[in-house]
């Protein structure tokens, strides 16, 4: 049985126990405020402790378990390349409907029966400084003057404006039915097929210079009279047709709405992300690819939408590469490199200026067979050539391209007398440095001083915690290993050095003898390692910390 599994099967032995009153875990209320405070305090604690643990896990390789120094050479100082890295955007050009003044609804409903259905359209057109402000609530309204039926006989439509103004307005006999009347300041009405009823009027036509009008994403994109999605006016009519999004054809209908045809293009193989944006009102694109070489290309429309939806490839913004995948010609910080070949441990490598980047050239270095790996730190934006064993040496060569030195890299010979059981001063002190923060933390989490309940409560996340250090320290009360020690004494406890790191010690055996070090932290074979299972048993410990403040999210979200 692994470490890990026997910190699980504790965890399940000493599970905080479930309310009598429900089955759910245990909230704030369910216990003393003592524990409530000890709980969050040893919260904090833990989260500090696992940060504590992961630092010392990145430091010490534990993925490849504890890897030992090698010959190698990096960038001596940061190279400042700019790591932007953006996806092509494209937006419609401005508010699909970008009129600063509106109307409502675009059909009145007649209010007592009669069916010659009203549909009013333009774009309105008012000056207060001209004409005044308008009157609150401002508002046409029509009221039919006579009985009549469309084709038939007669109709007459008194329409009274904002300000009380009356016209009546006469629909001949036959007036064909697209007929428009005026009704001023840039609206029209059309009446359609039906009658009309003598003193019948209809719901208000309300108007606005201060509110402007608004695309409505849900109805649909032929919709007429009160399912007009209300585009532009003058803008083209949307058809039954279809557009081009790079290459994938994108089909449009009248009885599409504008969210449908957006949700049409997220599911093409496009490779566009669409969204409408209720707050500017543009349809947003985002290739879904990042850098320049993805784009986003809108062609063959017969259907007006692009059009009526103001998209165009002049709009475009073309997304940006990293400069670590520029041409080093385009890289100003790199610009100093010249075409021709370099030499590492005697491999010929060629570079063209013109073509190659940092990545390219990395991944030729990976691949000359002079055994050694290059990589790029983003971060630390340094460049790192590591050999692949520590027998080996390292021998670097710009041959006159300046590359080495562009990337502040010295030349040369390099790191001749690795030694491959240890690691170096550097490296050695820094790992010194992140464990005595993980002791430090656990010496707070085992101290009773630290808890208002002493031991009464933190006695519920302790175990798994002693747990892994016993396994790794093994099974009595006080151990030394390499410069690390266990301490479980009542004495120890008291003073708070639980667990201890005799610095000079510990270096030292991480400089000369590393490969011990290694196997203490990150284990041999199936086995995980201190640094592992003190990881293992902090996500434990949380979780039954969390049950026990009734949190229900989980380890992750915590620490997140």
């Amino acid at each position: 049985m692994s470490v890990i599994q026997a910190i699980q099967n504790i965890v399940r032995s000493t599970r905080v126990g479930q309310s009598d009153v429900g089955s759910g875990p245990i909230q704030f209320s369910s216990i003393s405020a003592e524990a409530q405070g000890d709980f969050l305090r040893a919260r904090t604690e833990l989260l500090n402790l696992f940060r504590a643990v992961e630092r010392l896990a990145e430091l010490s390789n534990i993925n490849t378990r504890f890897k030992l120094d090698l010959p190698d050479a990096r960038s001596q100082s940061p190279l400042g390349l700019d790591m932007t890295n953006t996806a092509a955007m494209l937006n419609s050009a401005d508010e699909i409907n970008a009129s600063t003044t509106s109307f409502t609804p675009f059909g009145p409903d007649w209010l007592g029966g009669s069916t010659a259905d009203i549909t009013v359209g333009g774009e309105y057109q008012y000056d207060p400084a001209t004409n005044g402000p308008l009157p609150p609530g401002a508002a046409y309204t029509f009221e039919s003057r006579r009985n009549g039926t469309r084709g038939s006989s007669q109709i007459l439509i008194r329409v009274e404006d904002p300000f009380g103004n009356r016209n009546n307005v006469a629909v001949a006999r036959n007036d064909p039915l697209n007929q428009q009347y005026d009704l001023g300041n840039g609206l029209y009405f059309t009446i359609g097929p039906g009658s009309t009823i003598n003193r019948d009027t209809t719901t208000v036509l309300s108007v606005s210079d201060t509110i402007g009008s608004a695309v409505n994403p849900n109805l649909p994109l032929g919709g007429i009279r009160n399912q007009n999605p209300n585009f532009q006016f003058g803008s083209l009519a949307i058809e039954d047709g279809s557009f081009d999004l790079n290459g994938e054809n994108i089909s449009v209908a009248t009885t599409d709405t504008l969210n449908d045809v957006v949700d049409r293009i997220n599911l093409s193989n496009a490779g566009v992300t669409a969204v409408f944006n209720a707050l500017t009102e543009r349809i947003e694109f985002v290739q879904n690819t990042l850098g320049s070489g993805a784009t986003i290309d809108l062609q063959n429309d017969d259907s007006n939408f692009l059009a009526a939806a103001k998209l165009d490839n002049l709009n475009l913004v073309d997304g940006i590469d990293p400069e670590t995948i520029q041409r080093f010609d385009d890289v100003a910080a790199l610009s100093s490199i010249q075409s021709g070949d370099v030499f590492v441990n005697g491999q010929q490598i060629s570079i063209d200026t013109a073509n190659d980047s940092l990545e390219t050239v990395l991944d030729k270095i990976n691949n000359s067979g002079a055994g050694v790996v290059a990589t790029f730190d983003s971060a630390a934006q340094q460049v790192l050539i590591e050999a692949n064993d520590a027998t080996s040496v390292l021998d670097l060569d710009s041959n006159g391209t300046g590359l080495f030195g562009a990337l502040n890299i010295p030349e040369g010979r390099l790191d001749p007398e690795a030694v491959s059981r240890g690691i170096s001063r550097r490296k050695s002190y820094e790992i010194a440095d992140a464990t005595e923060a993980v002791f430090d933390q656990l010496n707070r989490l085992f101290s009773d001083s630290t808890f208002v309940g002493q031991g009464n409560n933190a006695a519920t996340f302790r175990g798994v915690l002693e747990f892994a250090l016993r396994s790794a320290f093994g099974d009595s009360d006080q151990s030394e290993i390499l410069g690390l020690g266990f301490d479980a004494s009542s004495n120890a406890r008291l003073r708070g050095d639980f667990t201890t790191v005799d610095r000079r010690e510990f270096t030292s055996n991480l400089q000369r003898r590393g490969n011990l070090v290694r196997d203490l932290l990150a284990g041999k074979g199936d086995e995980g390692g201190l640094v592992k299972s003190l990881l293992a048993a902090t996500q434990q410990a949380l979780g039954t910390v969390n049950q026990a403040l009734g949190l229900s999210g989980t380890f992750v979200d915590t620490y997140a």
